[in-house]
Order: structure tokens, then sequence, then C-alpha cells
């Protein structure tokens, strides 16, 4: 049988701001047992006008089971065990920005319901079962009891993708130990898996383990023949269920049940210089002066504690002290903020600022626990796995799961956007599974009172699926300057992204420990090629800036600047395509080559969108790098990626690799959009836009360019050019489509043909328009 149930999550917000986040026109489905809902992102968080039909199946030994879908491509299974009247959990992790998919009622082989992407069904004896849209069975259950608090599910020795990681697993990317969801410094794990069975699941709790409440009070493991989910130790339990025939179609529909990643402002795509210990404001604009003076390219810079207060926190008591200031500035480093931030801003400088997710100050700290807004524990000790016995800032945390702790947050930081302050560098959050989620809504709720049109980031220290929809990127955590750590450092992205955070920083050159210039210079080269490339540092040692290890060093970490942001257009056209739900970014080789077993663990190289990323991660410089099936240029976008003719893959390339050079390769046919080199985003387009061809077959790319600052891409206000090249015809030719005009649009365009010869450039002509220009051999004819 069928019946209506609702969940409805309020929000407090003019309709300006509603329409604000409106990314596509919601669809109206009406027609009998189907779906109907309108999904509108708020906040980061899905408020619905819901009135979902469910599917109701009641089990032969008691209990409960509730069948509907949510978003385009998820069912959603709820576990009706506590009682049949069980409203559906409104989980912070699931806000997809489509509408759920329509369903039909079936009852072949027992009850369940059926959509364009498959069916899920319970066997009148009391069994799960999945399939796909062709009816092919995927997995199914043991009998369900409502006593056993578990569900097993069948597996054919089936290979598990997206648990998270850290340090003791990152150089894996399928895993068969068990997972319980964590959130903590250097590790953390999402209670998601995509299984070469052919299906991706997300396991939804509403709380965390209430003495430890960095976990989640959810478990699974695989047998092998077997997939089970334990909730024992939960008062509630939903299992999303996505039938998906690979790595890469599991992962793009766990992003559209948990939302598509919001596309970061334009300054978040360039370098990033952090550091614990910004003396005072001569100190801050010195080294703004040494970037910008000797043409290393920035655009942020992050400061620790001693923007807003001259001592640290971490001896409190918790009365606190009645002298500390939670939401002002520290008089030697901002003596004059709105000042500093505008000759800063002048600079084409962002600036970021430490938070913490507690009180200091005496008084505030008595208002907030008078109110019930504060954890009775504290920030858990160590790095990972947390310590809890050793706990500091105890009875000072904000619980920012109280919508009145948010509002009050909210209203005591935006004054700091108002005055000038970008982002925001979120730390020591572990304080609950989903602070750092709700912590950002609080912090985006502060930036809407100021302007409702702009972009919100952050970056942050820990994260659970679904934080990406709001904008918000992530760090590895208080890593050390070791060869070990830079070998951990694409493991633990390329974990983290297939487990629900896209944008993945490091602290490159290590956060704790001394660094050398060599090891600061490969580790550059590997920030490249992630999604955020920051540097950070403790306060006892020499911050992490290029021009402070050396000569030669210094200027291999200039190339690696430089080729930042040549990427910048096609990085940030990469973010557009996820956004869109359409591509991934950062990829594992096997996402591309999913029948290859040379790559299906593979955690050393990675994919930057078509960029093959090969870099030397070891003391000796020695390097092996795979390359899979296909015809293989090395990339010609920079001196320390150029080299010359072709490779055939797959094969395996072997041997000592010069300081100067990361290995990085492209397959024939791609479509590579470069940049100019400039010295901020701000300072694009900076001439023409060269796109690089590299001959031997067809290909696309799609250039997505917008105002880099507000929301309005969101509503399609955004520019797209389609650049289509022709292999036969040796021409290059694109259309331009969508009635923005940003105004760092790039307005020229040049071509590069690379060839197993050598590449050859063509003349500049306009991109106001459709076009094209062809290669002639020593020719190159132009066709405006």
């Amino acid at each position: 049988t069928s019946r209506k149930s609702s969940s409805i999550e309020s929000k407090a917000l003019d309709m300006a701001t509603l329409l604000q986040a409106i990314r596509r026109p919601a669809a109206l489905f009406a027609c009998a047992c189907l779906c109907l809902s309108v999904d509108i992102l708020v906040g980061g968080q899905s408020l619905r006008g819901s009135s979902a039909e469910e599917v109701f199946v009641g089990l032969p030994n008691g209990g409960k089971v509730a069948l509907s879908t949510r978003g385009p491509s998820s069912f959603r299974v709820r576990f009706l065990y506590w009682g049949e009247d069980a409203k559906p959990i409104d989980s912070p992790m699931v806000g997809p920005r489509e509408p759920d998919a329509p369903f039909s009622e079936i009852k072949s082989k027992g009850t369940g319901i059926k959509t364009t992407f498959g069916s899920i069904l319970v066997t009148h004896s009391g069994s799960l079962e999945l399939y796909t849209s062709d009816e092919k069975l995927l997995t199914k259950s043991a009998n369900l009891l409502s006593s056993s608090k578990s569900v097993g599910l069948t597996s054919a020795n089936g290979l598990l993708y997206g648990r998270g990681a850290a340090p003791n697993d990152c150089l894996s990317l399928n895993s068969n130990r068990p997972v319980r969801p964590l959130v903590c410094n250097r590790g953390t794990y999402a209670p998601y898996y995509f299984t070469t069975d052919g299906y991706s699941a997300l396991g939804v709790t509403s709380h965390s383990i209430p003495e430890s409440p960095t976990y989640l009070p959810i478990e699974y493991s695989t047998s092998g023949s077997a997939i089970t989910w334990d909730f024992g130790l939960a008062d509630d339990f939903e299992l999303f269920l996505m039938p998906a025939s690979t790595l890469l179609h599991g992962t793009q529909a766990s992003y559209d049940l948990t939302g598509t990643p919001a596309v970061p402002p334009r300054y978040a795509f360039g370098f990033i210089a952090s550091r614990w210990g910004w003396e005072d404001r001569a100190y801050v604009e010195e080294i703004i002066g040494n970037f910008r003076d000797g043409e290393y390219p920035i655009d942020a810079i992050i400061i620790d504690f001693r923007w807003f207060t001259n001592v640290s926190d971490y001896n409190f008591e918790p009365a606190g002290r009645s002298y500390y200031q939670d939401f002002g500035y520290h008089i030697l480093t901002f003596p004059e903020p709105e000042e500093q931030f505008a000759d800063y801003h002048n600079k084409n400088i962002k600036v970021g600022g430490i938070r913490k997710p507690r009180l200091g100050n005496k008084d505030l700290l008595k208002d907030a626990g008078e109110k019930g807004w504060l954890f009775s524990h504290g920030e858990p000790g160590g790095i990972f796995p947390p310590k809890w016995e050793d706990a500091y800032a105890v009875g000072r945390n904000v619980n920012f799961s109280n919508p009145e702790a948010r509002a009050w947050y909210a209203q005591k930081t935006s004054h700091f956007f108002e005055e000038g302050m970008s982002f925001w560098w979120n730390d020591e959050g572990e304080t609950d599974v989903f602070t750092y989620h709700w912590w950002n809504v609080a912090e985006q709720d502060s930036l809407q009172l100021v302007d409702a049109s702009r972009r919100f980031y952050s970056i942050n220290r820990g994260w659970t699926p679904g934080m990406a929809r709001m904008g918000t990127a992530v760090w590895t955590g208080d890593i050390t300057a070791t060869w070990e750590d830079l070998q951990r450092t694409p493991g633990m992205m390329l974990n983290w992204v297939l487990g629900g955070a896209p944008y993945v920083a490091c602290d490159i050159g290590g956060f704790f420990g001394a660094t050398t210039p060599e090891l600061m210079a490969r580790w550059y080269q590997v920030g490249t090629f992630m999604p955020v490339m920051r540097v950070h540092s403790h306060i006892a040692r020499t911050p992490r800036f290029p021009f402070l290890f050396g000569e030669e060093a210094g200027a291999v970490m200039k190339a690696a600047l430089n080729l930042r942001y040549r990427l910048v257009p096609y990085h940030y056209s990469l973010a557009h395509a996820m956004f869109a739900g359409s591509d991934m970014w950062i990829k594992p080789l096997v996402i591309e080559y999913p029948l290859d077993s040379n790559v299906n663990n593979s955690v050393s190289q990675w994919f930057d969108g078509n960029i093959l990323v090969a870099p030397v991660l070891s003391s000796d410089s020695r390097q092996s790098v795979y390359l899979p099936e296909g015809i293989w240029y090395p990339l010609a976008a920079s001196p320390s990626t150029r080299g010359s003719g072709v490779i055939a893959g797959p094969t395996s390339l072997d041997g000592v690799v010069d300081l100067s050079v990361v290995p990085a390769f492209v397959q024939s046919g791609t479509v590579l959009p470069l940049a100019p080199v400039v010295q901020s985003t701000e300072d694009l387009p900076g001439g023409a836009l060269e796109v690089q061809v590299y001959a031997g077959a067809d290909g696309k790319f799609t250039l997505v360019e917008d105002d880099g600052s507000t929301l309005s891409y969101q509503a399609g206000n955004v520019r797209k050019t389609s650049f289509v090249w022709n292999d036969e015809k040796k021409t290059l030719s694109w259309t331009v489509s969508g009635s923005a005009t940003p105004a760092h649009r790039f307005t020229e365009v040049t071509a590069t043909l690379v060839t197993s010869e050598g590449w050859s450039s063509s003349e500049v002509v306009t991109l106001e328009g459709p076009g094209s220009i062809t290669f002639e051999n020593e020719i190159i004819a132009i066709v405006p």
C-alpha cells in the first residue's frame, strides 16, 4: 500500500535570496503513485515543498520499510524498525539539486517501485532486491529482520571505492576493511561506497555516537560474498541505493544525491599562501610585496590566530577569559581592517581568516551556555585516530546544529564580510560528525546577510558528504614535512573525491617539521594539479613561500605557479562541468580505464580533467609512470612538462626525473584551453586564449566563463565556447552560446597543434563569435 509522508525543512529567507539559490527550474511531476517534489538549495540545505509518495511494505517477521526515490538517480529505503510513524531523516548529507525521480509501484515477486534508472522491491519472504533499468539483479539481502538492525547485500567479490581515507590506508583506493564513518584531523570516512557489483550506497542516520561524537553509529563491511550495514547503535537508519554500471556513474549519482558541487569563486583556482605566525601588519604587507615584486602568482593569503587575537585559547578553562575577543581584530595585524582589506584587494589579494568553532570570551560563553548552544565535551586531541581522553576546549564549542546558535553566529561574524574578509579557513571542528557542515551553514548565512548574490567559500579540516554544494573545500589536515606525507597526498585526495569531497587541498610543504628545497619543489608540482593549491606551516618553521628556499627550488616553484595560472580557464570549466553533473574534475585512473587491472588501485597518478599527472614523489627523483592504452603526448603547456614525440600505451616509463620536470601527459584528441601567465586571476584574460590540440583523434572541450564571484551562474548566466577538433580536416572550430559577457572573458584565441614532430601555432583571431582555424601543413588557414 501507499500513503503520503512529508519532510519539510524550513529556513527564514527573503524571496530574493530564495530565488538566488535556485539552480534550475524545478519540474513538477504529477501522476498516480509518483513523487511530487521541488528541491531548492538554500544555506547548503534542502528546502523541500514535498508531498512525496512512499511505498510502505510490511515485513513477514515484523516491522516495515518505506521505498521512494531521492534526487534523479537514487532509491531511498527507510527502515522503520523504531516505529512505523517515524519521519524521514532530514540528513545534512542529502540535498539533491534535481527533483526526486517519478516512480510507479510494482507488485511482481513482492512490492516495490520502478523508475527510469531501475527498480527496488521487497519480496514476499522479506528480501530487499535492487535491479537495473533492464531488470538485471544487482544485489539482494537476506530476509529483513527488524530485530537484527543490520542488512547484508550479496556481492560477487565486488571492489569497494569511496570510503574516504586516513594516513594508514590512503595508498589504496579499494579496501575490504570495515568502515566506521568518522571525521578527524587527517582522516575522514564517509558512510558511502561504490561497488563493482554495479551500484552505490549511502547510509544515513540522524545522530553521532554520544560518547565519541566524531563517529556515526553505523558501519559497513564486506566478506566478499556480502556487504553488510550494521546500524545497531543508531536510533534510525536509511539506505540510499543507486544503480550504476561504472565507478564514474556511481560517483556522479552520489553527487546528484548529496548535491552537485557549487563553483567556488575564481580566486580559489589560483594560489593561496597560508602560515601560522603572521607577526604584524608590516610583515603581512612585506610578504604580499615579495610575491608581487618577485612575480610569483598569488590570489589570496590566509592568516592564523593573530588576525583576531593576540593569544591562543588552548589552555583556557571552560569559563573562558574576560579579555579574550572572538569577533574582533588584533591591533598588530589589523589596526585598520577596512583600509587594509581595500589595499590588499587593490593588489588583487583576497584575505581568509582562521575560525575555530568555539568561544573564548567569558561573557559570550556564559550567555551561550545559558541558552544551551554549547557542547559539554571538547575537541579530541591527537591527529588520527582521535583521542577523546586528551580533549581540549571542553565546554566551549558551539553546537551549530542549533538554528538559534547559527543565527547568532551569523550576526556576530557578518561585519567581517562587510569590512572586506573574503573567506574562512575552518579549523578544529571535529567536535561532532556534522559540526563542519552546520558551521558552514552559519557562515554562509552570515555572508547572505551582507550580500546574498556573492559566492561562499571556505576551506575545512574535515568534511561530510554534501558540504560541497555550499562551495566548501577541505584540506588533508596537519601533515608533516616528509616524503612519506607527500606520497600520501594523492591517495588522500582521490579517496576523498570519490567519497564526496571534490575540492581537496593540503598543507604544501607540510605543517609540522623542517622541509627542504627539493621537497618543497616536488610538493608545489603536485599542488599545481590539485583542486586547491595552498601552502601552510607551523609558527616555528620556515613559511612555505617559494622565495625562501634558494634560487633553483624557487625557479621550480615559480614554474609550478605559472602553470597553475595557465590552467585556470581549464580548471574553472571543469568545475562548472561538476556543478552541471556532466563530468568529474579529479579522477583516479580506474575511472577512465575500469578494465585495466594495472590501475584499479593506483593512487600515485591521477587525471586532472584529461591530463594524466604522474609527479615525482620520492627523494631520489626516480619515477615509474604507467600510461594506459592510447596514444600519449607529454603535456606541452609548460617547459616543466614539455617533451617530444608520442608514446603508445599501455607502457611504463622509468627513470630519474630532473627537479624542474613534472611528468604529465594527454591523449591524442585532447583540446586544452590555456591562459597567458598572469599574476592573479583578476588579471585575466591577460591576452589571447591558447587552445592546444593534440593530433591523432577528434576532440572537444567546452570553455565556461562567468563573472567569477556571484551566484548568477546558477541561473544560467554563463558564456560557453564549445571547441571541436576535426582531426581529418585539421580544423579547430568553435561556437559561442550564452548571454553573459563577463569582464574577464577571453576575446581572442590562438591555436597550437601538437604533433609527433612538434607543434605549430596559429595567428590570433577574435573569439566573440563562431569561427575556425585550419592547419594546412606549414600554412595556417584562419576562417573568422
